[in-house]
């Protein structure tokens, strides 16, 4: 799929919950944009059996390869049988592992088959995650490093007590990749990207990276969403670099679908940050011929925003107006908005 194509996402989306459950949750102390279950009669039932659950599983985000070769993110429910989470998560992105029983069509896990996690300690000061792998880990095509690397550190660092990671194999810390030889004279973070790709003309030496959700879906309609981090020009406005990255779309060799609609002009959208805060204010034009702004794009926003940036929520308002209604019909300006809990959650 790519951007030129006829537009015929926007239906799937109202009836795929790409997010936790439904949609992105309001920020703390906010009204939530779902509104809370009834803990009484039938509902009432349900969420305590969701409570059972939670005590028995927690949700995992593996990085898997997705049918066009982009590393993407998928919410799982994994046992809670082990205090180890991190670790755990690992094992199910390990080929031949028990995790490739749980991927859609056309995914695949990335680490190399055999590879097991000796140990996995969390420094929680500096945030870091020391992870010693045993000697399979070494064994992958060169064409691989650069994904395993992303996918290993953008797991690791959805958990909020990781921001950078460190990789041994067999007790030793690891200088360079052992096939291609990617440096590694410093911990990993979110920094190292993912899905890189650069935009026309860009000198690498003079590049913002930005990192964008755009969406991919499955031959059997599995829709989720995908992020590459985006080499632009060099900017010192990076919260508004990184809506109008998203706004203009994937790049033309993207086989990645758009979050909005083209518009004829280049809409004015305003970007303030202020703390740990973002507040937007979209251009009307991007809800094309309606009044409704594209749900999918409205939750990009958020997600681009808060891993380009270090805000934790993002103010949405429409030329001023607070009330923003996503083509899902649920209410993006009332309240700030943070990210989910879960990614592109799978149904078990």
């Amino acid at each position: 799929m790519n951007r030129n194509k006829k537009v015929g996402w926007i239906s799937i989306i109202a009836s795929v919950g790409i997010l936790s459950g439904c949609s992105l949750s309001s920020s703390t102390g906010s009204t939530p944009i779902d509104p809370p279950q009834d803990l009484t009669g039938e509902a009432g039932g349900e969420a305590v059996a969701a409570s059972a659950e939670a005590s028995t599983s927690f949700n995992a985000t593996l990085y898997v390869r997705d049918g066009d070769g982009y590393i993407a993110p998928l919410s799982v429910k994994l046992p809670y049988d082990t205090p180890d989470v991190a670790k755990r998560t690992l094992q199910y992105m390990v080929k031949g592992g028990p995790g490739e029983d749980l991927l859609p069509e056309g995914f695949s896990a990335v680490l190399p088959e055999g590879t097991e996690v000796i140990s996995l300690d969390i420094d929680t000061t500096t945030k870091t995650a020391t992870i010693d792998f045993n000697e399979a880990f070494a064994t992958y095509d060169e064409a691989d490093e650069r994904q395993i690397l992303e996918a290993v550190t953008w797991a690791m660092t959805s958990y909020p007590s990781v921001e950078h990671v460190q990789l041994w194999i067999e007790g030793k810390a690891l200088k360079e990749m052992p096939v291609a030889k990617t440096p590694l004279d410093a911990p990993l973070s979110r920094k190292f990207g993912i899905n890189v790709e650069r935009a026309s003309g860009v000198d690498y030496t003079r590049a913002t990276p930005v990192t964008l959700y755009f969406l991919n879906q499955t031959a059997d309609s599995f829709t989720y969403y995908v992020p590459v981090t985006r080499l632009i020009e060099w900017t010192d406005d990076v919260p508004g670099a990184t809506v109008a990255e998203l706004v203009k779309g994937p790049l033309e060799t993207s086989k990645l679908d758009a979050v909005f609609l083209p518009t004829a002009e280049e809409p004015e959208t305003v970007v303030d940050s202020t703390g740990d805060r973002i507040t937007v204010d979209l251009d009307a034009a991007l809800a094309g011929s309606g009044e409704k702004l594209p749900a999918e794009g409205l939750q990009a926003i958020v997600l681009s925003l808060t891993d380009t940036t270090p805000a934790k929520d993002v103010q949405i308002t429409m030329e001023g107006a607070a009330q923003v209604l996503g083509t899902d019909d649920k209410d993006y300006g009332s309240a700030p908005v943070s990210r989910p809990k879960a990614l592109n959650p799978l149904e078990m």
